[in-house]
Parts: C-alpha cells; sequence; structure tokens
C-alpha cells in the first residue's frame, strides 16, 4: 500500500470520502459541523465504515452545503496526526508541521504528506517547536535541544551554540530591518546578515529563559520570558534605563491569584526547572509569558502560565481569564486576526475574542483535542490550530 494518506474525494451527494493511513496514522476529515440547526444524529455518528488491507476508508455526512467548498457557516476539519502539532507554518499549498516526532511538509492540494524530516535527515532533535519562514522561501525550524535549522528547500544548515546562546529554541521573528531574532533558554539570539549576537538577563532582559516573541506597530521587539515582559526598542529614551524596559506582576501583568483561585501544582516538571535554582513550574505564574501578539490598535497581548491573558495598551494592563470566558488561564499561542479578532491556545480549548464578546471551542464543538499549542490563518482568512492529537481548521463567514 501507499506510504502516504490518498486524497480525500467527495461523493455527488455532498458527502466526503475520507481515507486513513494506519502506517502514518494520518486522517483527514470533515468532522464538524458548527451551527447546531444543522445537526442530525445520523449525520455526525452514522459512518460507514469498511477495511481494505489496513486501510480504513470511511463515508462521513453533516459538514456539505449547496456548494461544499463555500461553507455557511463553521466548520471544523481535522488533520488528526498520532503525535502533538506545536508549530504551523503556510507556504503556497503546502503546511509545514512542527511536531515532537520531526518536521512533516502536508501539501494541501494532494491532500497527502510529501515530506518528513527528523534526526535523521535534516534535524538535529526531533521535537519541533516553532516553524517560520523567510522573506526568501527559507524554512527556519527551531528544536528542542537541537538548535536552529534552515532549509532552503534542498540542503539543511544548523546553528547551535555558539552563533546561539542556547539550543532550546522557542520563536522566531524577523524585524523590519531583515534581522532575525531567536528566543531561547538564555535569552535571545540575534542574526544580523552573517553576525550573530546575544542579549541575555546580563543585558537586561528580565530573565534568560525567553519562550515568546512579537514586533509591535513601531517596530519595537517585546519577550515574553518566564520572568515577565521586556520591551527592547535599540534606543535610549528620556526616562528610560536603556534599551530594555521590563514589565511584570507587579505592574499588573498576569492575574492574582484571588481571580484564579485553586490550581494543581504541575506533578512533573521539566528537567530544566527541576535543575535550576529558582525555577518552578507550578500551576500559576503571572510572570511566565508563553505568547505575544500585537492588534492594529498597537495593543500587546501576552499569554501566561496559569494567569490568564493580559492586555497592554501603553499605560494600562488587563487581564481575562476563564472567569470573563478564556477556555483556559494556561495561554499557549495567540493569533490576532485581520480584524483585529483574537484566537486564543489553551489548555481548555480554542478562546475567540470578538467585539468584546468570548466565543469558546473545545472537543464538544468539533475540536479535534482540547490541549491547543499554536494558533495561524491561512491566505484565505482559515484558522488551524495545532492540538496534542493533531490539526483542526476552523472556516466559516464567522467564528461566532
Amino acid at each position: 500500500m501507499s506510504s502516504d494518506p490518498p486524497a480525500p474525494t467527495r461523493p455527488r451527494n455532498g458527502r466526503r470520502l475520507l481515507a486513513l493511513d494506519m502506517d502514518k496514522g494520518l486522517l483527514y476529515k470533515c468532522a464538524h459541523d458548527a451551527n447546531p440547526l444543522n445537526h442530525n444524529p445520523m449525520d455526525r455518528h452514522g459512518l460507514l465504515s469498511f477495511f481494505l488491507g489496513t486501510v480504513s476508508v470511511l463515508t462521513l455526512g453533516g459538514c456539505a452545503s449547496s456548494d461544499p467548498s463555500v461553507p455557511t457557516h463553521p466548520v471544523w476539519t481535522h488533520y488528526e496526526i498520532n503525535t502533538s502539532v506545536f508549530a504551523l507554518a503556510f507556504e503556497g499549498n503546502d503546511v509545514w508541521v512542527g511536531t515532537d516526532q520531526g518536521l512533516i511538509r502536508y501539501d494541501l492540494i494532494q491532500d497527502r504528506i510529501v515530506a518528513r524530516y527528523d534526526g535523521k535527515n535534516g534535524l538535529v532533535s526531533d521535537i519541533v517547536t516553532t516553524v517560520k519562514i523567510d522573506s526568501r522561501g527559507n524554512k527556519w525550524i527551531g528544536t528542542h535541544g537541537g538548535g536552529l535549522a534552515k532549509f532552503d528547500g534542498k540542503s539543511w544548515r544548523s546553528y547551535t551554540v555558539p552563533d546561539l546562546a542556547d539550543p532550546y529554541v522557542y520563536d522566531i521573528l524577523f524585524d523590519r530591518d531583515g534581522r532575525m531574532w531567536v528566543a531561547n533558554w538564555k535569552g535571545v539570539s540575534i542574526l544580523d546578515g552573517a553576525r550573530w549576537t546575544s542579549y541575555t538577563k546580563a543585558d537586561g532582559i528580565i530573565d534568560d529563559w525567553v519562550y515568546a516573541l512579537t514586533m509591535d506597530r513601531d517596530g519595537v521587539i517585546w519577550l515574553g520570558t518566564e520572568g515577565g515582559v521586556t520591551r527592547y526598542d535599540g534606543r535610549r529614551s528620556a526616562g528610560e534605563a536603556g534599551r530594555f524596559v521590563s514589565y511584570t506582576h507587579k505592574d499588573g501583568l498576569g492575574a492574582d491569584i484571588k481571580q484564579i483561585g485553586s490550581y494543581e501544582k504541575i506533578a512533573n516538571p521539566s528537567f530544566h526547572h527541576r535543575t535550576t535554582p529558582g525555577k518552578e513550574a507550578e500551576g500559576y505564574n503571572p510572570n511566565y509569558i508563553l505568547a505575544a501578539a500585537v492588534d492594529s490598535r498597537n495593543n500587546k497581548w501576552f499569554g501566561t502560565w496559569g494567569a490568564g491573558l493580559s492586555r497592554f495598551d501603553g499605560k494600562t494592563w488587563t487581564t481575562y481569564t476563564t472567569r470573563d470566558g478564556l477556555s483556559g488561564n494556561f495561554i499557549s499561542d495567540i493569533l490576532v486576526d485581520r480584524d483585529d479578532t483574537l484566537y486564543v491556545a489553551t489548555d481548555g480549548g480554542v478562546s475567540v475574542l470578538s467585539q468584546g464578546r468570548w466565543k469558546r471551542y473545545t472537543s464538544k464543538d468539533g475540536l479535534v483535542d482540547d490541549g491547543v499549542f499554536t494558533a495561524v490563518a491561512d491566505a484565505q482568512g482559515f484558522k488551524w490550530f495545532g492540538t496534542l492529537k493533531g490539526i483542526s481548521k476552523l472556516e466559516g463567514f464567522s467564528a461566532l
């Protein structure tokens, strides 16, 4: 049999024919019609399945419209992979998928995996934490412990210490000057042409463990760390101590514990947390920033470790928690849409903030899994979410 799943086809009655490759563990399906008026128990659960060798073929209804290619309400599509998805990046008809088992290139036209990369054919580490594509089409892949990899479509090149301050990479950002910023566990490393420069806590960053990077409308870089948020603009301004200005919970970042209530401590913290003095990965830390984004009004948004979602307008901090409508207080990623709608990846599903109203999407609504790591929009404006169990795509005219 083929090593990759055959492309799904659409029968005349509008139902999609699905194929599951048992070797690769990839399932493509139109999983859920998000319009409750169209829910039909037979459409959702009346599956016809049969086996051809080791390939399972299923027919599923309930996601069709008069024109199946143009949904009139939110519809979920799943790409289930037997691995966690930490990063997604789009390039033409391809989506690059970063997982805990390497990098996948998926062709959206052929609806199949066309390439896989891991420690045997390009990567130093199989755990891919971030994937970004530069203006020349180079793929930059950040890994957990294996540094940074560059793939130009033909050949690979790896970067680690001493180019990087640390081989544990968590985010990548390209600034207005063409420099590449790389967040890692010893600060941030910047590639300017062929020259690498690193900044650490000793230079003014609030904490060496940097997880998130974003650039605001003024070109200022914001770093989300395990000790708070640091702003870097490269200039000295009146009343400022230098290039770096930092904010913590004392300034308003993250929710107070009374807003969160009780929480469970992490039973199995990472090796780095267990072996680094002063570092604790408990279930609540308002200064621990995992995600950062900027909207069109230059508001800065930061996702915390158990302390909700914080917004900074330049003067005032505002924080949202599950009591306000978030699906979860652990925020892994933040996507700002073209109309400033926020899609927030949490440990309890996806939360959407639009025009001051919150909407939650969980596995009960069609999301493949409630543990969401990343949120990305494609060229058509459809939203893609990497989760603990694969990928979910949300399409339709409105997410609310």
